[in-house]
């Protein structure tokens, strides 16, 4: 005779996060966040990238690699040394529509890591001979990605997303990678590295008074260097169903599924709802589409549904590579289950799994002073109010069948929804055709 399951306890919303946000010299938004369980200190610089930045991606990648290049004080190497005497690390990435400077550190160490960053950020020389290096290497990175069907996938679907918007943008290719100059890094640098509309965090064991003050202090200097030329962004265009868009990658042994739609910002008040329909249909291992196209059918091994919120609006997209052969009925059974949620919502079983995966997940993502700092980062970019890490775990926990069934018929509505399929046109395009109008286009 089997033990009865214990219960589960009651789904709680967390506690509000004390976050002290205030503006430094020259325009600078500084969020800091006091946690004394270890040691240590999480930095982040963010600065959001203009549209022009985004429609050139070979600059901002390769400024990534070499920006810690070296300074006239220091070489890359010293200057890893001397990060690494202070027990942290120091790195810089262009993912999205933001560049982002981070670091940590010993918390006793904060004043030499914000002195290191400063160095960085005024002085950074960007030699030649080291430019040449991180954009050869990169070009390498990008000649691999561009060979895997999941980037054709990625960048198809981008092109019938964004048209030409700078998200639509495709990955540099080699050739503009090696023909990044470092007079060009400095260029972009100068326009993009600027404290107006940039955002500080920090997280760790110190307080606001010595993080702020510190870092007012210490970046002075760079604080005062002007103003930036950082424009906004221009809107997402409407999407449009169109017909099916077939890219044919000749002899694939696999299709790449993409169905993708306009969804709602973490500020728009059906977006707890519509975050929990997605985990429902594929943001989760219980979720219907890994039911049905994994253990139902056995077409794919990791279907998904994931939204993605970017600084001029958010799209959602359900994923699944398959088998050449099942194709056309993978798209049919993915497609089952959007219509499915659509017209029927969803269970309170369904529900609650969903809620408690979506808090438990939100609050791992920041349980880290890593994780909260990048979180914290990533919604200041966004112009979300860094009171969401609070609000949003607790909106989810009071969301309803019939809120989340009504967010559902909205957006996931055949009309708002688009297919991308990169496979083999010759095997795949008569089957396809069978279900809707299909654009076979070649891939690039």
């Amino acid at each position: 005779m089997s033990e009865p399951r214990p219960s589960v306890a009651p789904l709680k919303a967390p506690r509000k996060l004390k976050v002290d946000e205030t503006t430094l010299e020259g325009g600078l938004h500084a969020l800091t966040v006091r946690r004394s369980e270890v040691p240590l200190v999480e930095v982040r610089l963010v600065f959001p990238m203009s549209g022009r930045q985004i429609s050139r991606p070979a600059d901002p990648l390769v400024a990534s690699e070499s920006l810690l290049a070296g300074t006239p004080r220091h070489d890359r190497i010293e200057l890893a040394e001397a990060v690494g005497r202070l027990g942290g690390n120091l790195g810089a990435s262009a993912s999205g529509d933001s560049f982002v400077l981070h670091g940590s550190a010993f918390a006793a160490r904060y004043r030499q890591l914000l002195h290191l960053m400063a160095e960085v950020l005024t002085e950074a020389s960007y030699p030649p001979e080291e430019v040449e290096g991180d954009r050869s290497r990169s070009a390498d990175e990008i000649t691999l990605m561009l060979s895997r069907p999941e980037t054709v996938a990625a960048e198809a679907l981008g092109r019938r997303l964004y048209g030409r918007h700078p998200y639509g943008t495709p990955l540099p290719r080699p050739d503009e990678v090696r023909a990044v100059t470092a007079a060009r890094l400095r260029r972009l640098h100068a326009s993009l590295l600027r404290p107006a509309g940039a955002h500080l965090v920090a997280v760790g064991d110190l307080t606001t008074k010595r993080a702020t003050g510190t870092a007012s202090e210490v970046l002075g200097a760079w604080l005062g260097g002007g103003p930036s030329s950082r424009s906004e962004l221009p809107k997402l265009p409407r999407i449009e169903r169109g017909p099916l868009g077939l890219v044919n990658r000749p002899q694939a042994v696999q299709s790449n599924l993409r169905i993708a739609g306009s969804m709602p910002s973490r500020l728009d008040p059906d977006w707890p709802a519509v975050a929990t329909a997605v985990a429902v249909l594929g943001g989760m291992f219980t979720s219907r589409i890994v039911e049905n196209l994994r253990e139902r059918n056995g077409y794919t091994y990791s279907p998904y549904a994931v939204v993605r919120h970017m600084r001029a609006g958010s799209t959602g997209t359900i994923g699944a590579d398959v088998s050449t052969d099942v194709t056309a009925a993978a798209l049919v059974e993915a497609r089952y289950e959007i219509a499915r949620l659509a017209t029927g919502g969803i269970t309170e079983a369904e529900l609650e799994a969903a809620r408690r995966y979506l808090v438990g997940s939100f609050l791992f993502q920041t349980a880290t002073q890593a994780g909260l700092a990048s979180t914290l980062g990533a919604l200041a970019a966004a112009g979300v109010d860094p009171g969401y890490l609070s609000s949003h775990p607790a909106r989810l926990a009071k969301v309803t069948r019939q809120e989340v069934g009504e967010a559902a018929r909205r957006y996931f509505s055949p009309s708002r929804l688009t297919t991308v399929i990169v496979g083999d046109a010759d095997r795949v395009a008569d089957r396809l055709a069978d279900l809707e109008e299909v654009a076979v286009v070649d891939s690039p």
